[in-house]
């Protein structure tokens, strides 16, 4: 669930068109149209937070549509290229911690987001996992890509300085409510349910080859090896 202020934010800086689409009419035909739509599909692919970089072949979710044209003028379409374009017929409008996914019980074959669980609280986050658990299949992966607080906090603060010395932008300057490390992300996932949690590094995901081009963190920002937690929870 991206935050509407972000992205306002974020589109005065790189000039991306936000459309807004009515919340509650587009939520409840978007619910009904996944629910109808995943019946067809051999296979079930979701992309949550996908911002204007909705996938063909994937069921992707923001919270609302956000065309991808001006993306390109700021990120090449290496990570993005036209035969993975997908469309707003690709994308559905829903909040999941709201009303959560009208999906089956084990029906889902892979989840896929990127600077997405950050922007979740706490309670929203214990919520998104067991949710998104629910519908995988066994065996099935979920691919978390997020900003590492160890990592923040130790290239961004210093806290012999007491208060003065903590890099707050993390929080404030993205919106962020709720950085993980590794360790806090292995016990949330462990205590809903998920049987294995396997950390590695950007595109080396244990299913890797059925990933799009992870591109963050991109190559002018959070530097570090470790900027990010990359993880595959496992059902």
């Amino acid at each position: 669930m991206m935050i509407t202020r972000v992205f306002r934010k974020i589109s005065k800086i790189i000039g991306y068109r936000i459309e807004k689409l009515p919340v509650n009419a587009t939520h409840q035909a978007d619910f009904e149209r996944l629910r109808n739509d995943a019946q067809s599909l051999e296979n079930i692919k979701l992309h949550f937070g996908c911002g204007p970089r909705v996938l063909k072949e994937w069921l992707n979710f923001d919270l609302f549509f956000t065309p991808f044209e001006p993306y390109l003028k700021y990120y090449t379409d290496e990570h993005y290229p036209e035969k993975v374009r997908g469309t707003r017929n690709d994308l559905y409008v829903i909040d999941i911690i709201q009303s959560g996914l009208p999906l089956p019980d084990e029906s889902v074959d892979l989840i896929f987001h990127e600077d997405f669980f950050e922007h979740l609280t706490q309670k929203q986050q214990v919520v998104f996992l067991a949710e998104t658990l629910r519908t995988m299949k066994k065996g099935a992966v979920h691919r978390i890509n997020t900003p590492n607080i160890i990592a923040a906090m130790r290239d961004q603060s210093n806290f012999a300085k007491g208060k003065d010395g903590v890099d707050i932008g993390e929080w404030d300057n993205w919106h962020h409510h709720n950085i993980i490390s590794p360790a806090i992300l292995k016990d949330m996932a462990l205590m809903v349910g998920y049987s294995d949690v396997v950390f590695n590094s950007k595109n080396n995901s244990v299913i890797a080859n059925f990933l799009p081009s992870e591109y963050r963190p991109d190559d002018n920002a959070r530097s570090a090896a470790d900027s990010n937690v990359f993880a595959d929870l496992i059902k």
